[in-house]
């Protein structure tokens, strides 16, 4: 995430931390690897849909 962003692993990690804390991204560990993918409601926010999701 960080790469392709272009920002730090820090302040990668931070950001998805707070998406994570938010209910708008969910972690699971790969063995050595990690993915994000949007919750639901994440996926409803960026879809303009925030109304209709909470």
């Amino acid at each position: 995430m960080a790469h392709g962003t272009g920002v730090s692993a820090a302040t990668a990690s931070y950001h998805a931390s707070v998406l994570r804390d938010a209910g708008l991204l969910s972690t699971h560990r790969l063995g050595n690897a990690v993915l994000h993918t949007t919750t639901p409601l994440g996926a409803a926010l960026l879809d303009g849909r925030h109304g209709s999701a909470v």
